[in-house]
């Protein structure tokens, strides 16, 4: 009886459809002016992967760091264990990322808040504390922690060579319906190459991930993403890619299904920033259906830096 009347309140409470389409509208032709507006203040740029996820296999000079902030929008993001399906807004998206000498680098990535508007709640195994009469929840975002490490340069006839380790913490909770409440463990490897100004690059390797469901059960997953980055001039950059992770059983464990996403967007610096703004396509069911991202990007020298 609970459940129904909650799964009510839901569909009562949900915003009209042409509202929704309206602010997802208005959110896009801003993002697009402001865009517009920094390409009149552009210089130079540097390469880093915002708005990508496929992790460059270039690290960042020696004594460098560099500090990113953004904010992502989803269209459908959902989350098998709590049933929910809805438009996620995630606001702070952070990322540290500073050089450990001529081969290495580390990167903290964490977003502040996420909000998710519900559109759909399923049956499921974990029943979510919902806000807003059932209509929306807000959480935390995990915690990743992650390094490359670049074991072969880059030569007119070879590829880079390198891999990355990557550590996901379970700050979001299953209760809120947004966390899985467990660790996750991705590694690979990672190679990039020059074919004149083109540069393409990419990551191929292995999830470990926990079943949230059952205690004791894993599902290991492949992961994967391949990039382009072609500069249209010296101040801006066009970027893609495909990425995401492919569940290796028949039946996975909920939460940890096969995701794949293509992405694409631009790269700009102004007044001291590299910029970035891009969209976001699901290619399949379990991916968000569509998305936006803007950001920034500023690179600094860090306490590792010696004069």
């Amino acid at each position: 009886m609970k459940s129904i009347i909650s799964f009510q309140l839901l569909n009562n409470s949900r915003p009209p459809k042409g509202l929704k389409n309206s602010i997802v509208s208005s959110a896009i032709k801003y993002l697009f002016l402001c865009f517009l507006i920094l390409l009149l203040f552009s210089h130079s740029i540097w390469a880093e992967p915002r708005p990508l996820k496929t992790k460059d296999p270039r690290i960042l000079g020696t004594g460098q760091a560099s500090l990113e902030f953004g904010f992502d929008f989803l269209q459908n993001a959902k989350f098998p264990v709590s049933g929910l399906t809805g438009d996620q807004t995630s606001l702070g998206v952070m990322g540290l990322n500073f050089s450990l000498g001529k081969m290495a680098e580390a990167q903290i990535q964490w977003t502040a808040h996420n909000f998710l508007s519900v559109n759909q709640a399923s049956p499921a195994p974990v029943i979510p504390k919902l806000s807003s009469n059932g209509a929306a929840t807000s959480d935390y975002g995990d915690l990743n922690l992650s390094t490359k490490i670049r074991v072969i340069p880059e030569t007119d006839q070879t590829p880079s060579f390198g891999f990355f380790t990557s550590i996901q913490l379970p700050n979001a909770s299953t209760e809120k319906g947004l966390g899985l409440n467990n660790t996750q463990y991705r590694g690979g490897i990672l190679f990039g190459k020059h074919f004149g100004k083109f540069y393409t690059f990419g990551n191929i390797g292995l999830g470990i991930l926990s079943n949230p469901i059952l205690a004791g059960v894993q599902n290991d997953v492949a992961v994967y993403g391949l990039a382009g980055l072609y500069p249209l001039n010296k101040r801006i950059n066009l970027v893609g890619e495909i990425a995401g992770q492919l569940n290796t059983r028949g039946t996975p464990p909920l939460g940890t299904e096969s995701l794949s996403e293509l992405r694409f967007g631009l790269q700009l610096s102004a007044v001291g920033f590299r910029w970035d703004i891009g969209s976001i396509t699901g290619l399949n069911y379990h991916a968000p259906q569509f998305g936006i991202i803007f950001g920034l990007t500023k690179e600094f020298k860090s306490f590792f830096h010696r004069k």
